[in-house]
């Protein structure tokens, strides 16, 4: 269930994106994209995703971002919520990167490739407990996982893609560099990110999932996972430079499916 973050300032350790390592096997949404005449101005997913997380003092992000994106999906397909377990995912990531005994944050392209084969248990089955990050989960928590699992990801290049596959009604997950002000005290009222100034310090990288845009203000709408007493209930908005590949503060975008294309 969602709980509250009471402090904004983090360590680096607790954001825990690792960028994904270059991959020719890596499959691209363009391929696969629907050809949108006249995509809509503004697009918010929100309403159609489930609670918003807390991931505390661990670097969890990008199994949170993961989580929120395959429970977005199974809502969207018309399932009854099911909380699922973030700290399940978490440590199947580290497995594959052979760091379970680490809060060493994790690759989302790992955190794919685990939801693919894997799946993930329910919260109830393996709950979000801190201290148990390095535990692996039982086999039953293992056979559970297989009901909810992804079929099918790819990854996004383009700001226009981001809009595209929001538009077509789909989040996306990505990781981003941190500086100072997404910890100060007016972004955790406001829950409005700018670009980042010439002597800001960065603090980490962070996994989040894009929920949205808005083509006037040229901002994407971002789900966090620092509870909901931070930004705007949980959420903040970006501007689109900030996600444009070439200004290099953001990266690994990706979409993911429970349902192969055709």
């Amino acid at each position: 269930m969602p709980t509250s973050t009471k402090l904004n300032k983090r360590s680096p350790q607790w954001y825990g994106w690792l960028p994904d390592l270059p991959d020719h096997r890596d499959l691209f949404y363009s391929a696969v994209a629907p050809r949108l005449v006249s995509p809509p101005a503004k697009v918010d997913l929100r309403s159609k995703c489930s609670p918003v997380e807390d991931q505390g003092q661990l670097g969890s992000c990008t199994a949170n971002a993961l989580v929120g994106a395959l429970e977005f999906l199974e809502i969207k397909d018309g399932a009854p919520f099911v909380d699922l377990s973030r700290l399940f995912v978490y440590y199947n990531e580290r497995m594959i990167e052979g760091t379970v005994n680490q809060d060493s944050g994790a690759f989302i392209r790992d955190g794919i490739k685990s939801l693919a084969k894997l799946g993930v248990c329910t919260e109830a089955e393996w709950p979000y407990k801190i201290n148990r990050f390095t535990k692996k989960p039982t086999a039953a928590c293992y056979r559970s996982a297989k009901k909810h699992r992804i079929l099918s990801y790819h990854r996004i290049s383009t700001v226009d893609e981001m809009r595209s596959c929001l538009a077509e009604g789909f989040p996306f997950v990505f990781g981003f560099t941190v500086y100072e002000a997404f910890e100060s005290a007016t972004v955790a009222k406001s829950g409005v990110l700018n670009m980042p100034g010439p002597k800001e310090k960065v603090m980490g990288g962070h996994a989040v999932m894009g929920v949205g845009y808005d083509n006037a203000a040229m901002r994407f709408t971002i789900r966090n996972s620092w509870g909901t007493d931070w930004g705007q209930k949980g959420y903040f908005t970006m501007p689109y430079d900030y996600l444009s590949p070439d200004k290099n503060l953001s990266d690994d975008f990706w979409t993911v499916r429970i349902l192969q294309e055709a």
